[in-house]
């Protein structure tokens, strides 16, 4: 079930507010306030809002009236008992928390909503702002925001990532048609765009295209087809175009790893499955696997998985 809705329609049409209200002429709006039932809490996570604004510049903010409970008043600020993510994607404005004081916002910014911390937040009168944001809650959503986020440091600059973009619609886009099981899917995307933002944080600010992606996925295909051989990432680099730091960047942004230390994962786990599934000696997994020589396969591998090789394969025969 629906609480509130609103699609591409001026706000004397929403919730049968009167005519006063500003309209949004020839800009696109969409908000949802879902009914969350037991079995969606179990998850651990579950959505309750979820929505998008592209706001023009010389409108007041917020430019659609929400439920009370959720009733953005600049002057006195706003608790919710949730958490929401919102990314601006064009223009800017201002945030202010209780725990982080007012900061500027922009373009490419995502900040984090704390259930209990008073907020408010708008763009600028001459620029308007385009926003898209989630809010969800559970005790799943506890644990990953505790772990990732700070409420002290709330906002956080990734760019304009057309992958987190398209993460955001997909939510508005599954909940539009309310498909069958859609709220553990939004759920799921929900925590997607947490780790993609994540990501971008520890990768630094990286504009992707589709191009940049496709060259990173060739790289990762070549480094497990062969993982044995040595692979010179900045020729590699080179060869596409980009300098090193710029391709190290999107490497991390992509795989979480900095290029070297995903070629020794990758040999890790091929040393891994060739201990547990054969019974070539070690001096040839580490050549299979690309290691100068047994010593330093062996040293290696114990750092990782505090085990000798002999002693891993006994513990998995």
């Amino acid at each position: 079930m629906v609480l509130a809705w609103c699609e591409n329609q001026d706000l004397d049409m929403i919730f049968n507010m009167s005519t006063d209200a500003t309209p949004l002429p020839g800009k696109d709006a969409f908000f949802r306030y879902i009914t969350v039932p037991e079995e969606a809490k179990r998850w651990g996570l579950h959505v309750t809002d979820l929505g998008y604004t592209k706001v023009p510049s010389g409108v007041p903010y917020p430019p659609f009236k929400h439920p009370e409970s959720y009733t953005l008043q600049q002057e006195t600020g706003r608790v919710l008992p949730e958490y929401q993510v919102i990314y601006i994607t064009r223009g800017g404005g201002t945030f202010w928390s209780e725990s982080s004081g007012e900061i500027t916002i922009k373009a490419g910014n995502v900040f984090f909503l704390f259930p209990g911390i008073r907020h408010r937040y708008r763009p600028n009168f001459q620029t308007g702002w385009d926003e898209q944001w989630v809010g969800f809650s559970g005790n799943h959503a506890d644990r990953l925001m505790q772990t990732f986020f700070d409420p002290v440091q709330p906002v956080c600059q990734v760019g304009i990532a057309p992958d987190l973009h398209s993460l955001f619609n997909q939510i508005c886009g599954l909940t539009r048609h309310e498909g069958f099981g859609f709220r553990p899917i939004i759920a799921a995307k929900t925590v997607e765009i947490l780790a993609h933002v994540q990501a971008l944080i520890n990768g630094g600010v990286v504009l992707r295209s589709p191009a940049d992606d496709a060259m990173i996925r060739k790289a990762c295909c070549q480094i497990n087809d062969a993982v044995e051989r040595a692979f010179d990432f900045k020729a590699y680099a080179a060869e596409n175009g980009i300098s090193y730091t710029s391709f190290r960047r999107l490497f991390k942004a992509h795989t979480g790893l900095a290029p070297n230390q995903y070629l020794l994962e990758m040999r890790l786990h091929k040393a891994q499955r060739l201990l547990i599934n054969t019974t070539l000696p070690i001096q040839v997994i580490a050549e299979e696997c690309g290691f100068e020589n047994s010593f330093y396969f062996s040293r290696f591998f114990k750092q990782r998985t505090r085990l000798a090789p002999l002693h891993y394969r006994k513990q998995r025969w």
